[in-house]
């Protein structure tokens, strides 16, 4: 029944209780059943009431007609046989025209009884469905820009592990026999090498592999990692996830001992610490420096390699999917990370001391993915080279669009001069070759010192007595040309540089002396060479504030972090 027929027949069921009740007032006086209700009568019941009128309907309407067709109403009965077919057939139509009706009202309440329901569990749903759905205009989307520099920076672990690079470089047999030759100083010499061996039980072949850093080696000490872990700091906006570092209590016992042991200058007794706590990452840096120091290359190469392999056991689970897609993020303000920060810098060095660039490039990239828009070490002031001499033109070229926006690699002279050379290896020669010459006519007395370092005798005369002015444009020429000069040290690329040189004209104006000092981060690059014809354009103000090797320059924000844990 619709809703409208429902309401005729309330309203009519109303009249008919409102007329009985002042029937009943009457006849038996106005106090008498005073607030009595009558039953009230159900929705079928009112159907069969309205079912009574259509058929009290029909039948009067039956009756004027057969009295209007001059047939008695005597007749129906006695001349049934004469006219009964007609007037049957008549009773028959009306009364399925009824029984139609009924069932019509029927179908039409049930309908919309159902559809009263259905309307409801759809505005209910609707109601759900709304508060589920979140508001597009507030949901944040990350920027495709940082999603891109995100994959870029991601990491192929595969890559970290410099017995891979050596085997596509050497073959298996070098890789072996480096290894057989390992052991064998090991066992032969005494001093350093026989202090840091293995005591007791050597590292399972399962351990030594599950390691996203480093693989561990076979005589390395099975010992736990002494309390050393790694904890979630923070889920970022952008996709990101920062991490940190953490020590518990025994590997703070650890860290006191160390501190005595650097206190008392003794290096016997630093290896003798050393033995005892095998995977403590201050001692295996500082210890791995006496062997450096002492020109042992290989164990202090190893002492790294068993550092990063303590901290490899100690990630977080998902740290290793984070790094692989870019966004693996470790604060630099902490000191517990930047442990791991100057561990993976002396890898890197040690890396490059066997050649292995490709490796090289790879932890490059971990360190600036940790922290990329901080960038604290200035990896962008190496970031070129590595990328040149381990053939990885292509990424660099994608690394530096994204780069630059957000932290103007476009200004760095290194990145400049290096990108022209780059993008003649990507075979596009003609825009290397106009790239080179913009950087060229834009830091002269970086090509022109370029040229006497590749001993070049024929300088053009663009460049001819070209000179920095400021202590910032000496510390850029001799950084890059001292560590650069061996990407240009090829017949290919030293012609490629006389060509674009000599098409500079003569008398072309400089650009403005750039006097900006030399930042915190910039000095902390430097000092981690150790290079001293580096060292000596620092500023004294800031030479003055280095207190220790191991964590050069840390960050002042680190004291106010410490404060807050």
């Amino acid at each position: 029944m619709s809703s409208r027929a429902l309401r005729k027949a309330q309203k009519e069921r109303e009249e008919q209780d409102r007329l009985a009740g002042q029937e009943i007032e009457d006849a038996d006086g106005p106090d008498e059943s005073r607030g009595a209700r009558r039953p009230q009568k159900s929705l079928f019941s009112m159907l069969d009431e309205a079912e009574s009128e259509h058929n009290q309907s029909d039948d009067d309407e039956e009756e004027q007609e057969l009295k209007e067709g001059g047939v008695p109403q005597t007749q129906e009965a006695s001349g049934a046989e004469n006219q009964g077919p007609t007037s049957t057939a008549k009773r028959k139509k009306k009364k399925k025209k009824a029984t139609k009706k009924k069932k019509a009202l029927v179908e039409e309440g049930t309908q919309a009884a159902q559809m009263d329901e259905i309307d409801a569990a759809l505005q209910a749903l609707s109601t759900k469905s709304n508060a589920a759905k979140p508001d597009t205009a507030t949901v944040s989307t990350v920027d495709p820009e940082v999603e891109e520099l995100c994959r870029l920076l991601s990491v192929d672990t595969s890559h970290l592990h410099a017995a891979n690079e050596m085997r596509r470089l050497f073959g298996r047999t070098a890789v072996e026999d480096e290894g057989e030759g390992r052991r064998n100083r090991g066992q032969q010499q005494g001093g350093l090498a026989a202090a840091i061996g293995s005591r007791g039980s050597s590292l399972a072949e399962l351990a030594r592999k599950r390691n996203i850093f480093i693989q561990g080696r076979e005589n390395w000490p099975s010992a736990p990692s002494g309390g050393l872990g790694m904890e979630v700091v923070e889920k970022r906006s952008d996709g990101s996830v920062e991490y940190a570092f953490v020590h518990n209590g025994s590997y703070r016992d650890s860290q006191r001992q160390f501190e005595a042991c650097v206190a008392s200058m003794d290096p016997e007794r630093m290896v003798q610490h050393l033995h005892f706590n095998p995977y403590h990452i201050s001692t295996l840096l500082q210890v791995s420096e006496i062997a450096k120091h002492q020109g042992d290359h290989a164990i202090a190469g190893e002492l790294l390699e068993r550092a990063l392999f303590s901290f490899g056991r100690a990630v977080h689970s998902t740290f290793s999917n984070n790094l692989s897609h870019g966004k693996a993020r470790l604060s630099f303000l902490r000191a517990e990370n930047r442990e791991f920060w100057l561990a993976v810098w002396r890898f890197i060095g040690n890396l490059s001391m066997r050649s292995l660039f490709r490796t090289s490039y790879e932890w490059l990239m971990l360190l600036l993915g940790l922290d990329p828009f901080n960038d604290p070490y200035r990896i962008c002031l190496i970031m070129d080279q590595y990328a040149i001499r381990s053939k990885q033109v292509e990424h660099f070229l994608e690394l530096y669009k994204a780069m630059d926006k957000p932290w103007l690699w476009g200004k760095l002279p290194n990145i400049q001069l290096s990108r022209g050379l780059a993008i003649n290896h990507a075979k596009t020669l003609n825009d290397g070759k106009q790239q080179l010459y913009k950087s060229a006519a834009r830091w002269p007395w970086i090509t022109a010192r370029l040229f006497q370092e590749l001993e070049i005798d024929q300088i053009p005369p663009s460049i001819w007595g070209s000179m920095p002015r400021t202590e910032r444009e000496i510390l850029e020429m001799e950084m890059y040309v001292k560590r650069a000069k061996n990407i240009w040290n090829t017949p290919e690329a030293k012609e490629l540089l006389i060509e674009v040189v000599s098409a500079i004209p003569t008398g072309l104006k400089a650009n403005e002396p750039d006097d900006s000092p030399i930042t915190v981060d910039e000095a902390r690059h430097i000092l981690l060479t150790e290079d001293p014809e580096l060292i000596k354009h620092i500023p004294k103000e800031t030479t003055s504030k280095v207190s220790s090797a191991s964590d050069p320059l840390p960050p002042e924000e680190d004291a106010l972090l410490q404060d807050q844990d």
